[in-house]
């Protein structure tokens, strides 16, 4: 038990060490994060969008190459894992 008290004494000391920011910094800082979380929203968004049509456009025009090409790449994928795990192992 007086471990815990020692935790929450030595706890409540460092707290009264902080600098808390004032009302002005915490708005400032918050409209920041809320303005670049919004941009970054904004730029995936596009390359999603992008991407989407992109891949749509390839699928239509062939579709049983595409079909090919991803079983292919999900068969190397599976065994450059299976390699690497071998590895890491000895």
């Amino acid at each position: 038990m007086n471990g815990i008290v020692e935790y929450l004494r030595d706890t409540t000391g460092e707290l009264r060490k902080v600098k808390w920011p004032t009302r002005l910094d915490t708005r400032n800082l918050t409209t920041i994060v809320i303005g670049v979380t919004m941009a970054m929203a904004l730029v995936l968004g596009a390359f999603d969008f992008g991407f989407e049509n992109l891949f749509i456009g390839i699928l239509k025009a062939t579709p049983d190459l595409v079909s090919l090409a991803i079983g292919a790449s999900v068969v190397i994928g599976i065994i450059i894992i299976v390699v690497f795990a071998g590895r890491e192992r000895r």
